[in-house]
């Protein structure tokens, strides 16, 4: 048997798992590691996400019965994150996290300069202070002694694939979130590193998800256990991962990621641009992938669950009885809205409650926000280009619950399908792994059963008018 491991670097764990060439999971393992927040700064020990690597890879090696069966490796990793490394490959800084938002002026300087729009139909990312261009740029204000003598400036996935490999190469994915990486021209953008200051050959090494990027080295082979003839292969960013763990791979599918945010990410055969700032970019299956976050659902639900004293199975236990009956109430359950610029309106609203209503009546309302804003996005897709989506995909907290699914197909009228997969960005890495290693399309590669569908019900057409109201007080909500 031929077996392939996918490593996501999230932010603050790091998850594992060996796939076999049938599609079926045969080891899975974690490893934690710290993050430092204080105010608008985030950072992280980069070398931390080595040796969660290497703890993670070696407790899969103790699960597998014939090390010899290990072909290939692939990495999923957090977008935005950067960390300056000398000439040896040490890091000089820590890495400064995706979260951390310190380069306000920055942020503004690069937009005055080069324009947001500029920013947007480049690298298909709004400029913001988390971006790496403008974290860079901070570098170069107030760090200038380390950032002039830096030898190179990975972000996540290219200092695993140092580690690994020795070679620092990243993908267009976490390039173009890092606003660095034309995915138009697919080149880095010579005049915004000409304002960084910053010669291109301290950037990674650009190359597609999925290419071949070396062997593992003598230390990283001994350090996880494994021998120096495994492959390493190229990787993406978390959520493109997740979008091949889960199966959207092909034009028109949909994959909704739910945790404390919720991410869209659709499969097109173009880019997606448009006003309300959807983000495109190259997708390791083909085509183009159109990414965004529907913010806050889970925080909220959360919330709710914390102020009521009752557990989230309950809650949605509860909801589901009220179904169909809470004509009036609406609950946005976001803290921003969707990512999208879509209406203008910010901040959590509820509008219709009464001394009637209970928890549940509110958790229905806000289990019913979540599914008008998603389809709220999809809508936006649609505008910009994407054509009817033929499914929806769900991976993550939300699937636990079954009416919840449920409400999804209702609103949207697609069916929804309920990935049990927990970790679909590293399984989407070890099939990256597996495609690449066996020279087959990602397309093809088989998975192992069990997600669970669920299509419209009877309930489609209450929700569809439902979700007709909720857009006309969202609009007038302001």
């Amino acid at each position: 048997m031929k077996i392939y491991i996918g490593i996501d670097v999230g932010t603050t764990s790091l998850k594992a798992i060996a796939l076999g060439e049938r599609g079926e999971c045969l080891a899975t393992a974690k490893s934690a590691y710290e993050l430092l927040a204080c105010g608008a700064e985030a950072t992280q020990n980069a070398n931390d996400w080595y040796e969660a690597a290497v703890s993670a890879i070696r407790e899969i090696a103790g699960k597998v019965k014939d090390l010899g069966e290990i072909q290939a490796i692939s990495v999923s990793a957090q977008g935005g994150a950067t960390v300056l490394l000398d000439e040896f490959g040490n890091t000089m800084t820590p890495a400064y996290s995706w979260m951390d938002n310190r380069s306000v002026r920055e942020s503004e300087e690069l937009k005055n300069i080069f324009g947001d729009e500029l920013f947007y139909s480049r690298y298909g990312w709004r400029m913001q202070p988390n971006s790496d261009a403008a974290k860079l740029l901070w570098m170069k204000k107030n760090i200038p002694e380390i950032y002039e003598s830096a030898a190179a400036f990975p972000s996540t996935l290219g200092f695993i694939n140092l580690r690994l490999t020795g070679r620092i190469v990243e993908d267009p994915t976490c390039a173009a979130i890092r606003r660095l990486y034309d995915i138009n021209e697919r080149k880095i953008s010579p005049d915004l590193l000409d304002h960084l200051g910053l010669p291109e050959d301290k950037l990674p090494e650009m190359l597609p998800s999925g290419a071949f990027v070396g062997n593992l080295t003598a230390e990283a082979a001994s350090r996880t256990g494994l021998s120096e003839s495994v492959r390493v292969y190229n990787g993406a960013h978390d959520q493109y991962c997740a979008s091949i763990g889960s199966g959207t791979v092909e034009v028109g599918q949909l994959m909704l990621a739910t945790g404390t945010a919720w991410v869209l990410l659709g499969v097109t055969e173009k880019p997606l641009f448009g006003k309300s700032r959807i983000s495109p970019c190259i997708h390791p299956a083909g085509g183009y992938g159109a990414l965004s976050t529907v913010s806050g659902i889970g925080a909220a639900f959360e919330w709710l669950s914390r102020l009521t004293n009752t557990p989230i199975p309950e809650l949605s236990a509860g909801a589901e009885q009220r179904k169909g009956k809470n004509d009036s109430l609406f609950f946005r359950p976001s803290a921003t809205g969707t990512g999208l610029l879509i209406g203008g309106s910010v901040g959590a609203h509820i509008t219709g409650l009464t001394i009637g209503h209970d928890k549940y009546d509110l958790a229905l309302a806000l289990m019913e926000g979540a599914a008008f804003e998603t389809a709220l996005v999809i809508e936006e897709y649609k505008k910009s280009g994407m054509g009817t989506p033929r499914s929806i995909t769900m991976s993550g907290g939300a699937t636990a619950s079954r009416f919840w699914q449920s409400l999804i197909a209702d609103v949207t009228g697609l069916e929804v399908s309920a990935d049990k997969q927990t970790d679909s960005p590293a399984l989407g890495a070890a099939i990256l792994a597996w495609a690449s290693d066996s020279g087959v399309e990602i397309t093809k590669t088989k998975r192992a059963e069990g997600s669970r569908k669920v299509s419209p019900s009877e309930y489609s057409e209450y929700y569809q008018t439902k979700f007709k109201s909720y857009k006309e007080w969202r609009r007038s909500h302001k």
